[in-house]
């Protein structure tokens, strides 16, 4: 357990190194991200064969990337969020990359994310399941020098065998 310990920090130092070694040659630069998400999701019923179906508001979403912004139109990102829906708590880590149509002032573009949650409901054991998420935004930079931006998405999350509709507001510096 020792040797993948040091093993880790190996790795995780030439990887930073690396990374940051390059950052001045290049027209890479990285950045963090900070979301908030409204989850709606989207359940039906069926019942006799006819169909009830109905969206809920119950959910939230917070989420932390750090990632790495390549000639300003493509976006590699890793990140960890905490979400609470239905009584559930739960943690996942993901990747995360988008793509950018231009580096104007608004800017649209179309991304997704993969990667593994783990969830505790109120009554029940833990549960492991994938996450992914297709999303689309805006993102608005605050000028042509800046990189700070804010950034409004939507989108399609595949979460504990549920379908969300996540409404995003957040802040990329």
């Amino acid at each position: 357990m020792l040797y993948f310990k040091f093993l880790s920090i190996i790795i995780v130092f030439f990887m930073t190194n690396l990374t940051f070694g390059q950052y001045a040659a290049t027209d890479m630069r990285h950045y963090f991200k900070f979301e908030a998400s409204v989850l709606r999701y989207y359940t039906s019923t069926v019942s006799d064969h006819s169909h009830d179906y109905s969206f809920h508001d119950n959910g939230k979403q917070f989420i932390a990337v750090w990632g790495w912004d390549f000639d300003e139109k493509k976006y590699l990102g890793f990140g960890a969020g905490y979400s609470d829906f239905e009584n559930a708590k739960g943690l996942s880590a993901f990747g995360e990359i988008n793509f950018f149509v231009s580096n104007s002032y608004l800017n649209p573009y179309i991304g997704a994310r993969l990667g593994y949650s783990r969830f505790k409901p109120e009554v029940l054991d833990s549960q492991n399941d994938i996450t992914a998420t297709f999303l689309t935004g805006l993102q608005i930079r605050f000028g042509v020098y800046s990189y700070t931006a804010l950034y409004l998405q939507t989108g399609l999350l595949y979460q504990q065998k549920t379908l969300f509709f996540p409404l995003t507001l957040g802040i990329k510096f």
